[in-house]
This record gives C-alpha cells, sequence and structure tokens, in this order.
C-alpha cells in the first residue's frame, strides 16, 4: 500500500503543472474597448448636449426633497416590494451556479461499495479529474462569475428604479389629491353661480338662458371632479401595490392637506462616457458581454480533445477461488484522452451559438447606453422647460390672487356684484392647477434624471452593501 502511495502521490502532485501549460484564456473587452465597439457615438459626443451642472452626480438624492414621509415610504417599497424579492432570488440562483460550474476545476471523489449475502463484497474508493487543458472548465466558471456580478448589479438597479418609483408615485398621490380639492373647490364656486343665475331670472334680470349655461358649466365640472377622483384613487392604489400593501387606496387618507416638496437645486450630471460606468444596468450589461465572451471560448475548447485522470483502490473479499488468491487491496491510476471526432455537428453549432450570443450582448449593451444617454438628455432638456413654465405659472396664480383681492374689495364697497369674484377665484383655481401639474410634472422628470444619471437613492445603503 505505502509502496503504490509513494508512486501515485507525485504524479497527483504533478497534476496541476498540466494546467500552467494549457492555454491561457482570452480577457473579455474591457470597458473603455467594449464602449468604443458597442457606443461608438460617444467618441464624438464628450459633453452633454443639454445645458448641465458640471460635477460629479451625487449619491443620496432623496434626501434632497426633505420628506420624512418619501424616505419612510421608500424604505417599506425596498423591504416589501414583490419584483425586488424576485430579483434578490436571482442573485442566489447565479451565486450557486459559480459553485456548480467552478466545481469541475477541483478533483471528485467518491465511495462504491457491496456487502451482504453474496459470494463477493467490495469496497473502492476513487477519484477523477478532468485536466483543463484548453480552459473549457475555466471559461464557464468565469462566465458564471460575470452573470454572478450582472445579477448583483440588476438588483442593486432594481432597488434604485423600485425607490424612485416609489418617490414618483408617492408626488403623484398628492399631486392628484391637491388636484382633486382644487377642482371640488371649483365645483362648489360653479354650484354658487348656478344659484345666482336663478335668483337673476327670478327678479327678472337674466335671459332664461343663464341658469341653463350655468348649470352646464357645473355638469362639467362636476364631471372633471369624478375623474380627478379617480385619478388619486388610482394613484393611492398604485403606491400601494409598490409598497407591498393590498390596493385599498386607504393611503390617501390626509393627504390633500400635503404640499409637493420644493424642488432642490439641479443635480450635476457628470460626462457623457462616465454614464455606462456607473449605472448599475449598463455595468451589469457589459458582464452579460463578458459572460458571453467566456461561454464562446468554453465552446470552441469543447471541440478539442479532454484529458482525465483517475485513482482508485479497492478491497474484495470473495469466496471464490480465484479472487482470494488475488492481492488485496487493488490499486490504478489511469489516464483517459477523448477527442470528439463526430457529434452530428452539434460542437460547432453550440460554438456558433456563443459566438452569435456574444454579438447580441455587445449589441444589447450598445443599445441600453444609447437608450440611457437619451434619458439623461431628456431630463435635461426637461429641466430648463419646466422650471420656466413653473416660473410663468407662479406668476400667474400671483396675479390672479391680485385679482381675487381687488374683486372681493369691489363687492364689500358696492361697486360689483358677487359673480365677479366668483369668476376671478374659478380663474384663480385654474391657474393653481395648472401650477400644481406642472409642478408635479417637474418632480417626475426630476426624479427619473436623478435615476438615469446613475446615482443611488441612499448613501447610507449603498456604504453598508
Amino acid at each position: 500500500m505505502s509502496s503504490y502511495l509513494n508512486k501515485t502521490i507525485p504524479v497527483l502532485l504533478a497534476l496541476p503543472l498540466a494546467m500552467l501549460f494549457g492555454c491561457a484564456l482570452q480577457a473579455p473587452p474591457d470597458s473603455a474597448s467594449l464602449r468604443d465597439q458597442a457606443v461608438p457615438a460617444l467618441e464624438r459626443q464628450r459633453t452633454w448636449a443639454n445645458t448641465a451642472e458640471a460635477g460629479a452626480p451625487a449619491d443620496d438624492w432623496l434626501a434632497s426633497f426633505d420628506d420624512a414621509e418619501l424616505r419612510r415610504l421608500v424604505r417599506e417599497a425596498i423591504a416589501h416590494n414583490g419584483d425586488l424579492r424576485l430579483a434578490a432570488v436571482r442573485v442566489e440562483q447565479a451565486q450557486a451556479l459559480v459553485a456548480i460550474q467552478s466545481s469541475g476545476l477541483l478533483p471528485s471523489a467518491g465511495v462504491k461499495a457491496r456487502a451482504g449475502h453474496s459470494e463477493t463484497q467490495f469496497l473502492s474508493i476513487g477519484a477523477s479529474w478532468e485536466i483543463d487543458l484548453w480552459g473549457r472548465i475555466r471559461a464557464q466558471s468565469r462566465a458564471a462569475k460575470s452573470q454572478y456580478a450582472a445579477t448583483v448589479d440588476e438588483y442593486l438597479w432594481a432597488q434604485r428604479v423600485v425607490a424612485a418609483t416609489t418617490a414618483r408615485a408617492w408626488f403623484k398621490l398628492i399631486q392628484s389629491a391637491k388636484l382633486e380639492d382644487r377642482q371640488r373647490q371649483a365645483a362648489a364656486v360653479q354650484e354658487q353661480l348656478v344659484q345666482i343665475a336663478e335668483r337673476r331670472v327670478a327678479i327678472g334680470v337674466a335671459p332664461d338662458t343663464e341658469p341653463v349655461e350655468a348649470k352646464n358649466a357645473l355638469r362639467t365640472q362636476v364631471d372633471a371632479l369624478r375623474k380627478a377622483e379617480l385619478t388619486s384613487s388610482q394613484a393611492a392604489q398604485a403606491l400601494e401595490l409598490l409598497l407591498g400593501r393590498y390596493p385599498a387606496g386607504e393611503i390617501s387618507d390626509g393627504v390633500a392637506k400635503l404640499e409637493l416638496p420644493a424642488m432642490p437645486a439641479a443635480p450635476q450630471a457628470g460626462l457623457p462616457a462616465s454614464l455606462v460606468d456607473r449605472r448599475p444596468d449598463l455595468t451589469a450589461a457589459a458582464y452579460r458581454v463578458a459572460a458571453a465572451f467566456d461561454l464562446k471560448q468554453s465552446a470552441e475548447a469543447a471541440r478539442l480533445p479532454s484529458i482525465s485522470i483517475s485513482a482508485a483502490i479497492t478491497g474484495i473479499r470473495s469466496d471464490v477461488l480465484l479472487l482470494n488468491q488475488a492481492g488485496t487491496p487493488i490499486k490504478g491510476l489511469h489516464g483517459a484522452i477523448f477527442a470528439p471526432l463526430f457529434t452530428g455537428g452539434e460542437l460547432k453549432a453550440r460554438a456558433d451559438y456563443y459566438s452569435a450570443e456574444q454579438k447580441a450582448a455587445m449589441i444589447a449593451y450598445g443599445n441600453s447606453a444609447l437608450q440611457a444617454l437619451g434619458e439623461v438628455e431628456a431630463g435635461l432638456r426637461a429641466e430648463s422647460s419646466l422650471a420656466d413654465r413653473t416660473r410663468q405659472l407662479q406668476d400667474r396664480v400671483d396675479e390672479s390672487q391680485v385679482l381675487v383681492q381687488r374683486e372681493e374689495a369691489r363687492v364689500s364697497i358696492g361697486a360689483s356684484d358677487p359673480r365677479g369674484v366668483l369668476k376671478a377665484r374659478q380663474t384663480l383655481l385654474a391657474a393653481e392647477m395648472d401650477l400644481i401639474n406642472v409642478r408635479g410634472d417637474h418632480l417626475n422628470q426630476r426624479i427619473a434624471l436623478l435615476l438615469a444619471l446613475g446615482g443611488d437613492w441612499n448613501r447610507k445603503a449603498r456604504e453598508s452593501a
């Protein structure tokens, strides 16, 4: 037994040297070369086409809105959102796949035995190892690691999307609730105008058509109110679904009393070329390219001969005379080579498949990068437009408030009838609703821009990750 081990151990220790002389794997394209190949337009666009703040995008953008309830809702969504739970499971799957694909780099060992009422009983302990001469197993292992890294980044991106979507849904709920409140006020004002028109007809100072026109206008206002109520209810249900709650619409209680937050200062945008290295969805796409690159190498290596080594020690006990005379245990060290000669074209087709898969991953990366750049440019363009509209509509609201005050003063001295005040209030309510809409649109666009720029919603969460 000892002599067998003395012969076998040096052989087993020498086996790793065979891998050192095997073919080295080619490295997948690095970030710069991948960007040059997949997004050549970046070479000609060094800066953003629209006006942007200089400096690298900052994390913790959620805190810039100074809304404690929003931060609480985002934490709830991160903890309970169903899509995020599914993404977390995908990370676990990818981590297990790394272990599966890397297991072939190590020898495998096992025990086989037979005992009982039989003429022969045996116990065999064996080990086998495929020498990864051409890098097939190493390429599979490295591809699995890239896929795992991609899944982790996709999970991080999913977290940011959920945080941004929750913020947008929260602001949409406040916006809808405030529009519903203003629309209810507008309907109430129109109802007063109907009552005044009926009194005017009764005293003979107005034609019979005046109340009819006023009632038609009231029906229009009531219809708009019903639409606003439905929109508010749907906004509440959408937010509850994001939070993992039952969509009963109960979250809208008391929201009408809240105000939309003030718009934070414009965010820093960095440079277009740095975006692809910053956004987790784009780094995930880059990892997918690397995985496809290695799977192609693995498929090409599978067309070459494979070498495996196995060793076994077997002890036999038997009533058969011939075996009793044989020496036990039986030792063996074997080497095997397998060279595929004909597989019906499977191996070549598999290599062709992963070659096409690599091309597809490269195209998908380029498409995602261009879409991300487009999202940033659209957000930057919307910033200036919505900021200007907000200023214009705020001036309109301020002027409408002055007109209401003047009409109220004229009514108080008998220089005008109440209709002038009510119509001025309708004008003010319409201006306020327009301002609420544009402020809501601006907040929605700002969150979309912050997400597109790749900053994290919470610096503390990132530091603890």
